[in-house]
C-alpha cells in the first residue's frame, strides 16, 4: 500500500503494580468501546489482583486520564499458578460486565459502573478440570471454553452448555483436503511396486503427527481460540497427544469442519482474520520465522517472513477492519536484551509492509508486554505496560511531496520496515510493492517528511527508536532518476519520544512528541540542523487541554518560511512559528468543526486585500471542513495544489475545487448538474479510488486501486489548468503539445486570449517552429468560442459572445498565413496549404496556385498533401476551374479515375479552338452557371457573323433556357441585337410558370405586343390588356373585341363578375351576358342600372327578377341551415357544461373503446390490446394504462395522430367536446356577420321591385338569427371552463395558463369573434 501509519497521538495511565514473570503477557486488559473505558487485571504488593479502570476521553479529545482508579479487588491470588488467566479478560457489552476466567476453572463476572461503584466480583461457575482457553464469539451470545480434559464446549450467554465434545473427535471434517498427487510415487505406473503403493491408505492426522517435530522450547502449551468475524466458525488450536501442535476448525454447531494441514514447526500463536479469509499463525524454521495463513478448510494459504531481528511471536491480533496485523515479539534490537515490540504489518498486492514498529523503550514507562485492538476503532491500539496503560493512535496516508515546485519530482514514500521505497512519479509511474529506488536504513521507520522549502524533493525520516532522524538529499542526480543519498543524521534530546515530524527549513527541523518521563505530556521541538547532536534545540510544551495528532508544513508562496501547522483532536489548528534563534511558539490559527486526522493548508493571494490562510482537515468520518465550511460529507481522501483542491469522494467521483475565496463558502454537491454539459470539475473513478499524490504543478493525479495497483490520470481540470498558465506565459509550444497529448480541442489556444494571440502569430510560429503541430492547430479550428462551452472553466461564466466567433477560422487563416510565408522556409508549405483547405469556404483553387513557383519535387509533395486534406474529385474540379489543363492533368492522374475517361475529356477540351468556348464547357461541367454563360455569351459574339453564329446562339437559348439564366443572359445582351430574343424567352419561361404579370413585363420589352396581351388577360389586368391591344397598328377592331371577350371569361372564371361585365359593356354588344355576370354576382342595383343604361329594360324582366327570386330563395335557405346548426350546438353546449369535468376525463381517455367493434368475435388470443375490443372493458384498459407508465406512453404515441382527429372532429362525451362546439358556434357566428351585406343589399332589390312579403321574410328570418346570436354570446365565450388535454402518457390533463399582456396568468379561452349587429335592418319594412 502507498499509504503509511503515522502515529497521531500516544498516551498512557499508571497502572498500581505490574506482575513480576519476565516476558510474560503483562496484565490483561480488555475495552468497553460504548463508555469508552478500558479495564486491566493488575496485583497489588501483596498479590492480590486488582481490576482497574482508565477512562478515555470523547474520540474529539482522544484524551486518557492520567492514572488508573481501582474498580475493585478479585478473590484469588496472581501469585498461583492456578490463578492465571487462561484467556485475555472481555468486557460484555450487553451485561456490562468484564468476563475473567482461571485456568482453575473458576469464570468471574463483574457488573461495572462507568460512574460510581462497581458490583462484587460473581462466581458463575467452576469448571471441574479447569480451563486451558475460552473466547466469546464476536456476537457474544457464544462462549467457546476448552477444558483440561480436551474437551470443548459450547455455552450461552448465560452459561449454560449448548454441546460439548472432545478436540479429537475425528481424523476428517466436513471439508475434506483432496491431495490429486501430482508427480508422487501413488499416481505413476511402477510395476508391481506401483501398485502396491497405490493401495496404501494414510490418515492425514496420523501423518501429521508423525510428521511434526518436538517442540523447541519456543511454543507455550497453551491452548488458542480464535473466532471468524461472524462467529460462524471458531479455530482451536492446541497440543496433541504426540505433543505436536494441530489446529482444527469448528462450525458454530460444534461440527468439526476442517483440519489444518500438516506443518512441521507451528506455533501456539493464533488469530483468525475479522473479514474471514484467513487464519493468522507462525511457523518457526530454522532459518526464518514466518507468519502463515490458513484457509477455513485447512489448507495454507501464503505466509510472509518476519524480519531477522524477531527471535520469538508472543502473540498476533487482527485490527477491527482486517487492514492490519500486530504482531507482539521478543526483537533483537542492539541491546543487552532482547525487547519487546509490536510490530504492525500490512498487505497490498500480495505482500506484505511493515508499517510500523513499537519499542518498549520507546513508549511512555519504558515497557510493553500485550497489546489489544479497539474493537470500534479499527486505528487504535491499547497496549499494556509493566507499570503503565497505553493507548496510540494510528492513522494511514501517503507521504509524499507538497511543494508546488517546476523541478519537483511529485515523489511518493512507502515505509517496508527498514526500508524506504521511493518513487518519484514525474519520472517514473512504478507499481507497488516494486519501487524506482529503495533506500535501506540500519533501523525501522516510524515517519516521513518531505521538506517544505527549495524543490520539496529532500525528505527527513525518523526511526524506530524515536530519538534518529536521517535527512536525505535528492540533488540534481536524483532529477535523472538516481537513487536519493543521506545527507545527515541528527539526534535528538533524551528527554522526547518523536512521533511525528517536519521540515518547513533547511536549517530547521521540528519534532511532535511526548516527554520521557510524563507519556502525557506533549512538546513540539525545534532542532537545529546544524547540530547534529540534536542539543540546540528549543523545545515548546503544549498545553494538556487539548491533544495535538498532526504536525504538518505547508507551502507559503513568495516565503522562506512555509507553514507550520499544529492540527488538535478537538479542531484547533495552530501555526507554529520558528524564528532565527531557533525558538518555537504556536498561536491558534483556525478552528475547524471537528478533529481531523488529515491536515493541510494554502494561502490565497490577493492584490487588494491580505492574504488568506485556508486549513483543510478530513476527520475519520470522511467530512473535509475548509476553515469552518464543510465542503464535502463524504471525501474518502485529498490532496491540496496551490489551484486545485483534489479530493475523491465515496460516490466514485475525483472533484477538482478551485483555491480561491469562495471556497471558504462553497459546498461540493453530489448531484450532477444537468446544465453543464462539459463539467471538467468532477471524472468517475473506480470503487475505492484514493489520491496517492497530485503533481503540484504538472496535469497528473496518481490514484491506487482497493486491489493495490497504481494509476495515473490526468484530468481535464488540471490539463486545462496547465494550459491556461502557459498560455499566459506565452509557452505555445508547451500548451499545443499538452494539447495534443491529453487530446484537448486546440481552439483553446486561440480562444484563451484571442486578441492577444490575433497580434502575436510571428511568436506563436517561430516557437512552435513544427509544420505537424501548426497543421494540427489549424484543422482543427473551428467557428466556436470553446471557453463558452467545452471548456468554460470550473467557475460558471457569463456568456457573452465574442464578436467575430462565425469567421473565427477563416480570420486566424488568414491572418497566419503571411506570417508562415515571410519566413521563407519550405517546410511550412503544407501549412499555408491547410490555411487555405481550412477556410470557410475552401479556397481550393488559390491552394493550388500556391503550387505554380514550386519545383517538380516541392510541386508533387505539396499536391499530396492537399490531396490528403480534400477528395480528389474536389480538388480536380478546382483544377479545372482554373482551366490550366496540366494541373489538371497532374491532378487526375493520382486518382483512382480510368485514364481513358480523364484523357479523353482533357483532351477534348484541349482540342477546342475557342478559349471562350473551352472555358464554358469547363464551366458547364462543374456547374457554374453564371461563368457559364458570360464564357458562351463571349464565345457567340467572338463568332459574330460567321458561320458558327446561328449554332452557338441556339446552344446559347438552350443552355440559358434549361439553367433559368434569363436575367443574366439580358444583362450580357443589353444593346445588343438579340436583346429582344432574350427578352422573349424570359417572358416565354414566366409564361410556362404562370407568372403572367412578369411575362407580360417581360414580352412587352422584347417587342411581343400579341404575348403581351394575352399574358395581361391572364393576369386578368384587361384594362392594360386592351389598352394595348387598342393601340393603333397593334390590332384590329376584331381583335379587340375577342380580347375583350377572353377577358371577361378569366374575370368570370375567378368571380369577378362586376369586372368581366364591365368589359362587355365597354368593349363588346352582349349586354344580355353582362346582365347575366352581374345576376350572379348579386350586383342587383348595377344590373338594372347598366340594362336601363343600354336601353334594354326587357332584361330587367328576364334577366334580373328572376334572378333575384331564386337568390332570395337560396339565402333564405341558408339563414334557416345556420339558425338550425346554431340552435342545436348551443344546446349541445348546455348539455355538456352541465356535466362535470371529472365525468369528462374518466370516459374520454385515448384508449376509449369504439362502438363498431362491439360486435367482433374473432381476435387473436396473443394480444395485449384484447381489453380495448369492447365497452364493457374500456374502464378496466384505461386504469391499467393509468397504472403503467410504458403501456401508457405507447399508446399515446401510437394513437397520437388519431387523438388529433377526435380533437377536431369533437366526439361526443370526449374532453374535447366543449373547445369543438364553442369554436363550432364561432364559425357560425363569423357566417352571420358576412350574411348582414348580402341581406342588406338583396332587400333594397326587393323593396325596388315591390315585393315586400319576400323581403319583410327574409328580414325577419335573419334578425331572429342575429337576436339569438347576441343573447347567447356571453354564456358561449365569457363561461368557458378548464380546457383539457392529454398529456405524454395519455392521461387527461389541464392545458398550463398563459400570461396576458398585463401579465396575468389564465386558462387560454378561444376568443370571441366579430358579433353581428344590426345596421343591416331596413326599418321600412315591415315585419
Amino acid at each position: 500500500t502507498m499509504r503509511n501509519l503515522t502515529i497521531l497521538d500516544v498516551q498512557a495511565a499508571t497502572l498500581p503494580v505490574a506482575p513480576s514473570p519476565q516476558h510474560t503477557l503483562g496484565p490483561a486488559i480488555c475495552v468497553d468501546v460504548v463508555n469508552k473505558a478500558v479495564y486491566a487485571l493488575v496485583s497489588d504488593n501483596n498479590g492480590s489482583a486488582l481490576l482497574c479502570s482508565v477512562q478515555l476521553d470523547t474520540p474529539g479529545s482522544m484524551a486518557v486520564t492520567g492514572e488508573a482508579r481501582q474498580v475493585c479487588t478479585l478473590p484469588f491470588s496472581m501469585t498461583s499458578n492456578t490463578s492465571v488467566l487462561a484467556s485475555n479478560m472481555q468486557f460484555l457489552m450487553e451485561r456490562e460486565s468484564v468476563f475473567l476466567a482461571l485456568r482453575s476453572g473458576d469464570i468471574f463476572t463483574v457488573r461495572v459502573e462507568v460512574q460510581g461503584d462497581s458490583e462484587a466480583p460473581e462466581l458463575v461457575g467452576t469448571v471441574d478440570s479447569g480451563i486451558m482457553a475460552c473466547a466469546w464469539s464476536p456476537d457474544e451470545e457464544l462462549l467457546a471454553l476448552v477444558t483440561g480434559e480436551a474437551q470443548l464446549l459450547l455455552m450461552t450467554q448465560d452459561f449454560d452448555v449448548v454441546d460439548e465434545f472432545p478436540l479429537a473427535q475425528g481424523q476428517q471434517g466436513e471439508e475434506v483436503q483432496v491431495a490429486l498427487g501430482w508427480g508422487k510415487r501413488e499416481t505413476q505406473y511402477h510395476g508391481k511396486a506401483g501398485k502396491a503403493a497405490a493401495l496404501e491408505t494414510s490418515d492425514p492426522v496420523q501423518s501429521q503427527i508423525a510428521n511434526a517435530r518436538m517442540d523447541d522450547g519456543e511454543d507455550d502449551g497453551q491452548t488458542r481460540i480464535s473466532w471468524r468475524g461472524d462467529g460462524a466458525f471458531v479455530a482451536v488450536s492446541f497440543i496433541a497427544q504426540n505433543g505436536a501442535r494441530e489446529m482444527r476448525v469448528f462450525s458454530r454447531e460444534g461440527r468439526l469442519h476442517s483440519i489444518a494441514e500438516p506443518i512441521e514447526a507451528l506455533k501456539h500463536t493464533l488469530s483468525w482474520r475479522p473479514s474471514g479469509r484467513l487464519i493468522a499463525a507462525t511457523e518457526k524454521l530454522d532459518h526464518r520465522h514466518d507468519v502463515v495463513f490458513f484457509e477455513r478448510n485447512g489448507l495454507r494459504h501464503g505466509e510472509f517472513t518476519l524480519r531477522k531481528q524477531t527471535r520469538h511471536v508472543l502473540d498476533l491480533a487482527w485490527n477491527a477492519d482486517s487492514s492490519v496485523l500486530a504482531v507482539t515479539a521478543l526483537v533483537d534490537t542492539g541491546g543487552a536484551e532482547l525487547e519487546v515490540c509490536v510490530e504492525l504489518w500490512a498487505d497490498r498486492n500480495y505482500h506484505w509492509y511493515l508499517k510500523q514498529e513499537l519499542r518498549a523503550s520507546a513508549m511512555p514507562g519504558g515497557s510493553l508486554l500485550r497489546a489489544v485492538w479497539d474493537g470500534e476503532d479499527p486505528m487504535r491500539l491499547h497496549i499494556a505496560g509493566s507499570r503503565a496503560y497505553i493507548s496510540v493512535r494510528l492513522h494511514a496516508a501517503p507521504d509524499v511531496a507538497h511543494v508546488a515546485s517546476e523541478q519537483s519530482n511529485a515523489a511518493a514514500v512507502v515505509i517496508d520496515g527498514a526500508q524506504l521505497l521511493y518513487t518519484p512519479f514525474r519520472w517514473a509511474n512504478v507499481p507497488p510493492p516494486m519501487a524506482l529506488h529503495t533506500v535501506d536504513v540500519d533501523m525501522p521507520i516510524a515517519h516521513v517528511a518531505f521538506a517544505g522549502f527549495g524543490q520539496g524533493n529532500d525528505f527527513a525520516v525518523l526511526l524506530t527508536d524515536r530519538r534518529t532522524v536521517v535527512l536525505y538529499e535528492c540533488g540534481a542526480e536524483a532529477l535523472q532518476g538516481n537513487c536519493p543519498v543521506e545527507s545527515g543524521r541528527v539526534r535528538l534530546g533524551v528527554d522526547i519520544i518523536a512521533h511525528q515530524i517536519a521540515w518547513p527549513r533547511r536549517d530547521a527541523l521540528v519534532c511532535l512528541g511526548t516527554k520521557h518521563e510524563a507519556g502525557d505530556q506533549q512538546i513540539v521541538t525545534a532542532v537545529d540542523l546544524g547540530d547534529s547532536s540534536g542539543s540546540s534545540s528549543s523545545t515548546h510544551v503544549l498545553d494538556g487541554s487539548t491533544r495535538v495528532v498532526r504536525l504538518v508544513a505547508a507551502e507559503r508562496p513568495n516565503s522562506t518560511s512555509p507553514l507550520l501547522l499544529l492540527a488538535a483532536a478537538d479542531g484547533l489548528v495552530l501555526e507554529a512559528t520558528v524564528d532565527e534563534a531557533g525558538a518555537i511558539d504556536a498561536i491558534p490559527l483556525t478552528q475547524l468543526p471537528a478533529g481531523c486526522v488529515e491536515v493541510d493548508a494554502a494561502v490565497i493571494e490577493s492584490e487588494t486585500e491580505p492574504d488568506t490562510v485556508i486549513v483543510v482537515g478530513r476527520t475519520e468520518r470522511n467530512q473535509l471542513f475548509v476553515n469552518g465550511n464543510l465542503l464535502s460529507s463524504v471525501c474518502s481522501s485529498f490532496y491540496l495544489r496551490r489551484d486545485f483542491l483534489v479530493l475523491t469522494t465515496t460516490t466514485h467521483f475525483v472533484r477538482f475545487v478551485p483555491v480561491d475565496a469562495d471556497l471558504l463558502t462553497v459546498t461540493v454537491s453530489e448531484e450532477e448538474d444537468e446544465t453543464i454539459k462539459y463539467d471538467e470539475t468532477r471524472r468517475r473513478v473506480e470503487r475505492g479510488s484514493a489520491i496517492v499524490l497530485a503533481s503540484p504543478l504538472g496535469d497528473s493525479v496518481v490514484f491506487q486501486m482497493p486491489r493495490g495497483n497504481i494509476e495515473t490520470v490526468r484530468p481535464r481540470a488540471l490539463v486545462l489548468a496547465a494550459v491556461r498558465r502557459a498560455l499566459d506565459a506565452r509557452k505555445y509550444r508547451e500548451a499545443l503539445i499538452n494539447c495534443r497529448v491529453n487530446r484537448i480541442d486546440m481552439n483553446v489556444i486561440f480562444d484563451h486570449a484571442a486578441d492577444s494571440l490575433m497580434a502575436d502569430w510571428e511568436e506563436f510560429v517561430a516557437q512552435v517552429n513544427d509544420p505537424d503541430l501548426l497543421n494540427l492547430f489549424i484543422s482543427g479550428l473551428r467557428n466556436e468560442d470553446v471557453t463558452m462551452s467545452m471548456y468554460a472553466g470550473p467557475k460558471a461564466r457569463v456568456a457573452v459572445a465574442r464578436p467575430g466567433v462565425e469567421q473565427k477560422t477563416t480570420n486566424i487563416c488568414r491572418a497566419i498565413r503571411p506570417v508562415l510565408q515571410a519566413t521563407g522556409d519550405s517546410r511550412f508549405m503544407p501549412t499555408v496549404l491547410t490555411t487555405f483547405m481550412c477556410e470557410t469556404p475552401a479556397d481550393i483553387p488559390a491552394a493550388l496556385q500556391m503550387l505554380a513557383p514550386l519545383s517538380t519535387d516541392e510541386r508533387d509533395s505539396a499536391l499530396t498533401y492537399l490531396l490528403f486534406l480534400s477528395h480528389v474529385d474536389t480538388v480536380y474540379k478546382a483544377a479545372l476551374g482554373l482551366y490550366d489543363l496540366p494541373l489538371a492533368l497532374l491532378v487526375a492522374q493520382r486518382s483512382q479515375r480510368d485514364p481513358r475517361e480523364y484523357l479523353a475529356e482533357l483532351g477534348g477540351l484541349n482540342a477546342l479552338s475557342s478559349e471562350e468556348y473551352r472555358r464554358f464547357k469547363i464551366d458547364a461541367q462543374l456547374g457554374r452557371a453564371e461563368l457559364a454563360v458570360e464564357h458562351l455569351c463571349a464565345a457567340y459574339m467572338e463568332a459574330n457573323e460567321t458561320s458558327r453564329e446561328e449554332e452557338l446562339w441556339a446552344e446559347f437559348t438552350e443552355y440559358v433556357d434549361a439553367q433559368e439564366m434569363h436575367r443574366n443572359a439580358i444583362r450580357l445582351l443589353s444593346g445588343h441585337r438579340r436583346f429582344a430574343d432574350a427578352c422573349i424567352l424570359l417572358g416565354e419561361r414566366q409564361a410556362s410558370k404562370r407568372e403572367w404579370s412578369q411575362a407580360a413585363a417581360s414580352f412587352l420589352l422584347g417587342g411581343a405586343h400579341t404575348k403581351a396581351v394575352d399574358a395581361f388577360v391572364q393576369a386578368k389586368e384587361w384594362r392594360a390588356a386592351l389598352a394595348i391591344a387598342s393601340e393603333p397598328g397593334v390590332g384590329s377592331a376584331q381583335t379587340v373585341h375577342d380580347t375583350a371577350v377572353s377577358a371577361s371569361a378569366v374575370l368570370a372564371e375567378h368571380h369577378l363578375f362586376l369586372d368581366a361585365a364591365t368589359v362587355l359593356l365597354e368593349y363588346t354588344e352582349r349586354d344580355e351576358d353582362a346582365v347575366a355576370l352581374l345576376v350572379r354576382g348579386a350586383h342587383w342595383a348595377e344590373a338594372v342600372r347598366s340594362s336601363l343604361l343600354r336601353q334594354r329594360a326587357d332584361l330587367v324582366e328576364t334577366t334580373v327578377r328572376p334572378g333575384l327570386l331564386e337568390a332570395q330563395a337560396a339565402l333564405l335557405e341558408d339563414i334557416r341551415e345556420i339558425s338550425s346548426t346554431f340552435t342545436a350546438k348551443l344546446e349541445r353546449l348546455r348539455e355538456v357544461r352541465a356535466t362535470p369535468l371529472e365525468v369528462l376525463a374518466a370516459t374520454g381517455q385515448p384508449g376509449e373503446a369504439d362502438d363498431s367493434l362491439d360486435n367482433i368475435d374473432v381476435m387473436s388470443d396473443t394480444t395485449s390490446m384484447a381489453s380495448q375490443f369492447s365497452t364493457f372493458s374500456a374502464t378496466i384498459t384505461n386504469a391499467s394504462s393509468r397504472m403503467t407508465g410504458s403501456t401508457a406512453r405507447r399508446l399515446s404515441k401510437k394513437n397520437r395522430r388519431k387523438e388529433e382527429r377526435r380533437k377536431v372532429r369533437g366526439k361526443k362525451g370526449s374532453i374535447y367536446e366543449e373547445a369543438y362546439l364553442v369554436d363550432s358556434l364561432a364559425k357560425l357566428i363569423d357566417r352571420v356577420r358576412v350574411h348582414q351585406s348580402a341581406v342588406r343589399d338583396m332587400n333594397w332589390a326587393l323593396i325596388k321591385f315591390s315585393w315586400l312579403k319576400a323581403a319583410a321574410e327574409l328580414q325577419s328570418l335573419f334578425a331572429g338569427l342575429v337576436e339569438t346570436v347576441l343573447e347567447c354570446e356571453k354564456f358561449v365565450f365569457d363561461e368557458q371552463r378548464m380546457q383539457m388535454r392529454l398529456d405524454a402518457n395519455g392521461i387527461p390533463e389541464p392545458v398550463p395558463l398563459e400570461v396576458n399582456d398585463q401579465g396575468l396568468a389564465s386558462q387560454p379561452k378561444l376568443p370571441k369573434p366579430v358579433l353581428p349587429t344590426f345596421a343591416w335592418k331596413i326599418d321600412a319594412i315591415c315585419e
